[in-house]
């Protein structure tokens, strides 16, 4: 009796579609959908198959490939077949394709393979490598990824999320300038969650808005209790400048509790520049028209481009900590650092440095110019009571917890 060959399924995507939309538009993203589909088809071998999902992706059954060698030969003549540029009115075009693959013995294809493959396709986005090939390590992983989401969608409700405040500090007094709300989540029993463990899913997934809107109502509840001349900044992520919910979520803030726009800084990350940049930039001039402060974070570790930089409708350069931390040992990043306030500068921007943790670093930076200065030398992030406590704000007793109950924007 003859065993069955083993096959792989894949779904393959034609990679930074949302990107090719922006800049080129829907009928010439049409032409780059046609050409991705013709390049697979000239890939495939005459026994495969392709069929179209939508989406600008494309299912897959590689006949007879059923090991990881097999399969690592087929995905490098497909990347040699994407290596050459589209030709779109003469101009070159780089197209290029992400793609998860999941085993199948004979041709017992079914709706469980090809789940398995886009979970290994969203795998493939996540390490944005080519490909991925799923695992049930994978499967672990979302399921913890689900959980997660699920004990954080609780959290929210029952108020287990806190904002604590870093402050920021202008470089030539030492006074204070305002603060940077960063999210935490305390658990009932008291385990404290840090972001860097919860806010990357909560990006990948819908449950960002909701504490993002929460983040913002809650500081602009804090400015009321603070001095007229301290700012909060509330971290957004890229995909939410695409929700038009923002605007009336930040003006509703500051008309509740009669805050002035400029007080507010809403935090970006060079990630604006991927994905659809024209409208997330369209989307922050927005809301300076507003009157909110817009501030560029991790500036130097991303996507950084003049031409970009040149029109970016921002008031505020935040200087990546890896630079910062240690410029006085690595003249390369003292440079750089000193590049990027002189560049600021001249274009009329404020610049925060972050990451600063002694004092030879805040007086050198001092000596360069730098407006605002943040870091450990001066306080780690810290409950709202406590930072108002140390930098003698006396506010009313209202806590986030009740200004969430009262005004929320969900």
């Amino acid at each position: 009796m003859m065993s069955s060959v083993q096959n792989m399924v894949g779904v393959i995507e034609l990679a930074d579609a949302d990107i090719l939309l922006d800049r080129h538009g829907r009928l010439t993203l049409e032409d780059f959908q046609k050409a991705f589909c013709q390049r697979l088809e000239d890939w495939l071998r005459p026994r495969d198959e392709m069929h179209y999902l939508g989406d600008n992706r494309v299912c897959v059954t590689l006949r007879g490939v059923g090991s990881s060698g097999e399969l690592a030969l087929a995905t490098a003549k497909l990347e040699s077949i994407f290596k050459n540029p589209h030709y779109q009115f003469g101009r070159p075009v780089q197209l290029g394709f992400r793609a998860g693959f999941a085993s199948v013995e004979g041709d017992r294809q079914s709706e469980e393979t090809l789940r398995q493959a886009n979970l290994a396709l969203r795998e493939a986005r996540a390490n944005s490598s080519n490909y991925q090939v799923y695992t049930p390590h994978a499967e672990t992983r979302a399921d913890n990824q689900r959980k997660l989401l699920q004990s954080l969608e609780e959290a929210l409700a029952r108020g287990e999320i806190q904002l604590y405040y870093q402050p920021k500090v202008q470089t030539m007094y030492r006074s204070l300038a305002g603060a940077e709300a960063l999210m935490r989540w305390r658990k009932p029993d008291g385990e404290l969650v840090p972001a860097g463990d919860f806010i990357p899913v909560a990006e990948e997934h819908e449950i960002i808005r909701p504490l993002t809107w929460w983040a913002i109502k809650t500081a602009v509840a804090r400015l009321a209790r603070w001095p007229e001349d301290l700012t909060i900044a509330v971290n957004i992520a890229p995909q939410l400048l695409l929700d038009d919910q923002i605007l009336a979520v930040v003006e509703d803030a500051l008309a509740i509790h009669c805050v002035s726009p400029q007080r507010l800084v809403l935090e970006v990350t060079e990630r604006i520049m991927v994905g659809s940049p024209t409208t997330m930039l369209a989307q922050l001039a927005r809301l300076r028209l507003i009157g909110v402060q817009v501030s560029l974070d991790d500036f130097g570790t991303g996507y950084s481009s003049l031409s970009y930089f040149r029109d970016l409708p921002v008031d505020e350069i935040k200087i990546d900590c890896c630079f910062v931390r240690n410029m006085l040992e690595c003249g390369k990043d003292e440079a750089i650092v000193k590049a990027v306030i002189d560049l600021a500068h001249n274009f009329s921007l404020k610049v925060v440095a972050e990451g600063v943790e002694t004092e030879a670093v805040a007086e050198r930076l001092k000596e360069l110019g730098c407006d605002l200065i943040q870091g450990y030398f001066f306080d780690r992030p810290m409950p709202p009571d406590a930072f108002e406590a140390s930098y003698g704000i006396h506010p009313p007793g209202l806590s986030d917890t009740q200004a969430l109950r009262d005004h929320a924007l969900m």
